[in-house]
């Protein structure tokens, strides 16, 4: 760096905090002037730089600035400062005091240090400093919930999207300053959200008609209306407190859709298919271990609500001096954010999310990520990093999205890809064909209950590195364990005892330096696409297994779950009927005797499955083989232990695949024991044990180890050659043998005990 000297940086700095006299305030830099020249009487000391308001109940600035060869960390050269701060103190509530060499800069908010950009920004942004306040993020989820309640039972809007839909247009002509009042009726309140809708923003309609989509969406909304003016009045009230407490310098970069999304999808059908949001936290954690910064182009390919784009719209106006830097700002807004969304509905509300915030949301492109298209689109966008959390599911295109992704961005764009931890594995050769163009450098396997609530997968970050080939080197993996955030009531996961900052901040390093935790791992991309799980690590619980043996006795008892959801499981839980059976849930309060213990106490050991278990797979038989008959056969069903049907067999068809006593395991990641014959769907495997007898018990036992290791996880077909590739964890004894004995003796007590209150 170029040596600056102490007159150099004083003038450097004046011109950039604008330390200029006017009418309301003198202001200057220089060592001539004394503090008892500028009003505090008999203080002989020199100010670097000041600024002082003829207002003192408004901010006062103190200048301290030191050549570039100077450390500003010194503690003499803080201490000077930190004297002049209680100077101006004696005259000036709000004091910023500033230490600066050309390089690196101190900040003072009064006595207290803040932790800022190292860069220096105009005075008026440190004057923010003293107008912030956190966002009342759970008094938005309570107003959510007003809102919900209100639009569903009051206005008679029954599909959750569209109530959302309805809350966003409102939102957004709130911020457009739309005439929202009480004593409104219905027609106007929605004539005036529509207008505004399509005025305020037209600039940007203009520059992409598909921003339209957002009218066009409120104005379909069916609304089975009764006139309640007290309603109207609350939902009024509600999005004027919401867009009140969002729309100030305190945002933070919340997922406004987000919240609404946690809120409204609690009343969502299981029936319904949902969008799997990235829970705020991670998006935070996603833009800094991705080194993501203002002067980057951002993209979200697979953007639902907008949550990686509004995170990275604050983090980059926080790094260019916050709002009050329009130029900066402006940039960030028109050039820096991309999006692309499949579902119109979603589209509207990425615009929404963005448009609250005013950013003038040009770059959001409503279309589909697999296509040719959208690829020329990302690569005419210069992309120079990736932030996404592709919808799972391979009928959605899961892989395709992120392949063309990685094809259409710059050379050495950094791409991070949420994804279920053994999606790469499951499509292992496809991936390697990807490793002969781009790198996979690190691997972030996220805590377990990360989208708890959501779906049933565990997920890892995957960061990769485009158009540099992989060459064998070694892939970077981590664990972050915990999270720290809980559960509240209604609410979903919460960072209720702050302890997300700290974690965060630890991993952010940890993953910098590639050292510092037992976790690390540096996995061969020939041998591993996942993070490996520790064999200490791994551990069962009564629950585990209650689940799966529940069932088994009902299927085996021949007690139809309907009829067991509507009498058994009411009148023994009281509880009301369930549009799912939660059999974990009921055999927890049943089993009175619990295992735990002996299970807490079990050695395991990592085997291979080739190496245990004999595979096989179903296969498709003709269509006319397939005629009714007492033979069962198995599917990737979770119900009715997989049976999907009874047909006849089929000698002649050799793809009519028929086992005895076996272990059937789904590309689902379905597992049932079946003691007897049965034949076998082309997407399911059978597993018999090689060294060990199999039974109804030694059978469950393992169904519920393989439904732990697995379930939810199998989202993409697993070949017999993948499933033989992977590692289970079975009971071991002194000898270090598989120990049967325990796995018999343990499974038949829990079975024995839910048997008993079934049949009495």
């Amino acid at each position: 760096m170029d040596f600056k000297t102490e007159d150099v940086v004083r003038d450097e700095a004046r011109n950039i905090l604008q330390l200029i006299s006017d009418k309301n305030a003198d202001s200057d830099v220089g060592q001539l002037t004394t503090f008892n020249q500028l009003g505090f009487k008999s203080v002989s000391d020199k100010p670097d730089g000041w600024y002082f308001p003829k207002d003192v109940n408004e901010p006062a600035l103190i200048l301290e600035a030191k050549n570039s060869n100077q450390d500003i960390n010194d503690k003499k050269w803080q201490d000077e400062l930190l004297k002049n701060i209680k100077i101006a103190n004696s005259k000036y509530n709000k004091v910023i005091g500033i230490l600066y060499n050309g390089y690196d800069v101190k900040v003072f908010k009064n006595f207290e240090a803040v932790d800022l950009q190292n860069r220096l920004f105009t005075k008026d942004y440190y004057f923010g400093l003293f107008n912030q306040t956190q966002i009342d993020k759970e008094l938005i989820y309570r107003l959510t919930q007003n809102i919900n309640n209100n639009l569903h039972f009051n206005f008679g809007i029954k599909n959750l999207y569209h109530r959302m839909v309805f809350t966003a247009c409102a939102l957004v002509a709130k911020r457009y300053d739309a005439v929202l009042q009480e004593g409104m009726n219905f027609a106007t309140l929605r004539q005036s959200i529509i207008s505004t809708l399509n005025t305020s923003y037209a600039n940007e309609r203009n520059q992409n008609t598909k921003l339209d989509l957002l009218g066009e969406c409120f104005s379909e909304i069916k609304i089975n209306y009764v006139e309640k003016q007290n309603a109207i009045n609350q939902f009024i009230l509600d999005v004027i407190a919401i867009s009140d407490n969002i729309n100030s310098d305190n945002w933070n970069g919340e997922d406004v859709m987000g919240i609404f999304f946690n809120e409204f999808n609690r009343f969502k059908k299981k029936s319904e298919a949902g969008q799997i949001l990235t829970p705020e936290h991670i998006t935070s954690l996603m833009y800094r271990i991705t080194g993501t910064t203002y002067r980057d182009n951002v993209l979200d390919a697979a953007c639902g609500s907008g949550g990686f784009l509004v995170k990275a719209m604050n983090n980059m106006i926080k790094e260019v001096g916050g709002i009050r830097n329009r130029d900066g700002v402006g940039t960030i807004h028109q050039s820096r954010l991309f999006g692309v969304e499949l579902d119109k509905e979603m589209f509207a509300l990425s615009c929404a999310n963005m448009l609250i915030h005013k950013d003038g949301k040009t770059n959001l492109n409503q279309g589909d990520s697999t296509t040719k298209e959208i690829g020329e689109w990302i690569k005419s966008k210069h992309i120079t990093k990736v932030l996404m959390n592709p919808p799972f599911e391979r009928k959605y295109g899961c892989l395709d999205i992120v392949e063309n992704v990685l094809n259409n961005v710059e050379d050495g764009a950094i791409c991070a890809f949420i994804l279920p931890d053994t999606k790469l594995k499951v499509n292992k050769r496809k991936v390697l064909g990807w490793l002969n163009r781009h790198s996979l450098l690190k691997i972030i396997k996220l805590p377990k209950d990360t989208f708890a609530g959501s779906v049933n997968i565990t997920t890892s970050i995957f960061i990769f590195k485009a158009h540099e080939p992989q060459n064998n080197k070694e892939i970077f993996a981590c664990w972050i364990k915990e999270d720290g955030l809980e559960t509240v009531k209604n609410m979903g996961r919460h960072d209720v005892k702050n302890k997300w900052a700290d974690i965060e901040n630890k991993y952010v390093q940890i993953i910098y330096k590639q050292s510092g935790d037992d976790s690390i791992q540096w996995l061969n991309p020939n041998e591993y696409l996942s993070y490996q799980m520790p064999a200490d690590e791994f551990n069962m619980t009564d629950s585990d297994f209650r689940d799966t043996i529940f069932k088994y006795i009902l299927f085996e008892n021949h007690i139809d779950e309907k009829e067991f959801k509507d009498s058994l499981l009411e009148s023994i839980l009281s509880k009301p009927v369930f549009d799912e059976i939660n059999y974990e849930e009921l055999a927890k309060l049943l089993v009175k005797n619990s295992s735990q213990d002996k299970i807490q106490k079990v050695k395991w050991k990592q085997f291979n499955i080739k190496d245990k278990f004999n595979v096989s797979t179903g296969a498709k038989p003709k269509k006319d083989s397939l005629i009714e008959g007492t033979t069962p056969r198995i599917s990737v069903t979770n119900n009715n232990n997989g049976i999907q049907g009874f047909f006849a067999d089929a000698d002649s068809d050799k793809n009519y695949r028929t086992q005895d006593n076996f272990i059937s395991f789904s590309f689902l990641g379905t597992s049932f024991y079946h003691n007897y014959k049965a034949s076998l769907e082309m997407k399911v495997h059978s597993l018999k044990p090689l060294e060990f007898e199999l039974n109804k018990y030694t059978g469950l036992f393992i169904v519920s180890v393989l439904k732990k290791l697995f379930s939810g996880n199998y989202i993409d077909q697993v070949s017999s050659s993948d499933l033989k590739s992977e590692k289970i964890y079975l009971p071991i004894n002194d000898e270090g043998k598989i120990d049967t004995r325990f796995m018999k003796e343990y499974i038949k007590n829990l079975y024995d005990e839910l048997c008993n209150i079934i049949n009495n």
